[in-house]
């Protein structure tokens, strides 16, 4: 006959023997996937999302978002010489900003307020702003858009230097600039950020394919 420890050492062992099991689990996937590499998508080359000559106000290379590590803020060179203090004192108000690359719209994100210049709306990241899928795996995001400026809408194919809307002041924001960005995913909040495969623009007066840095003068060519 059992006694009731032969019972209760029997019961553990089990129990360890079903803990232990449970180590052998496959590990959870990783949070930002890889998309695997397609050999028959197109190869996309990007242009500047502007027309004349802006700057690099900003560069989020190696930010904690994964999403905006090749990330780029951008105002036009020479700034203009209006009121400061008003979103339209600003030489990028209200300039259009454009396609970087043939693809489809597949996100708009429209009526969020304007910030007043100083102040950022801390409750939306992106403010107003559109995704482009290049059917390629990679998908260009602006931001910071004037509500209600937009000329495209989703599912509408564009070309490289379309415009999609007006350069503003919303989201996260505390001066009117453009925010752009590539990345590998459609949904910002799990994607990671490309470097975006630039064709030949001009950088401080000549000819790059190179990423820019901080205060550097581009325009395409």
């Amino acid at each position: 006959m059992s006694s009731p420890f032969s019972f209760l050492a029997a019961a553990l062992l089990s129990l360890a023997a079903l803990l232990a099991g449970c180590n052998h689990d496959p590990p959870p996937p990783a949070r930002y996937p890889v998309p695997p590499p397609n050999p028959n998508a197109p190869i996309v080359y990007y242009r500047l999302p502007f027309v004349g000559k802006w700057k690099i106000l900003r560069t989020h290379y190696g930010a904690k978002q994964p999403d905006q590590v090749w990330a780029l803020d951008i105002i036009p060179e020479g700034g203009g010489g209006g009121d400061r203090h008003q979103n339209s004192g600003f030489a990028c108000y209200n300039q259009p900003v454009l396609s970087d690359a043939p693809g489809i719209i597949a996100i708009v994100v429209d009526g969020i307020p304007e910030n007043p210049v100083g102040q950022r709306n801390v409750y939306d990241q992106h403010g107003n702003y559109v995704v482009i899928d290049h059917q390629n795996g990679e998908y260009s995001l602006f931001a910071h858009f004037i509500p209600g400026s937009f000329k495209v809408r989703p599912g509408m194919q564009v070309q490289a230097g379309v415009e999609l809307g007006r350069c503003g002041n919303s989201g996260m924001s505390t001066l009117p600039h453009i925010h752009w960005q590539v990345m590998d995913n459609v949904n910002a909040s799990i994607a990671r950020g490309i470097r975006q495969r630039l064709g030949t623009y001009t950088k401080n007066g000549a000819a790059s394919v190179d990423m820019p840095d901080g205060k550097d003068a581009i325009e395409n060519q």
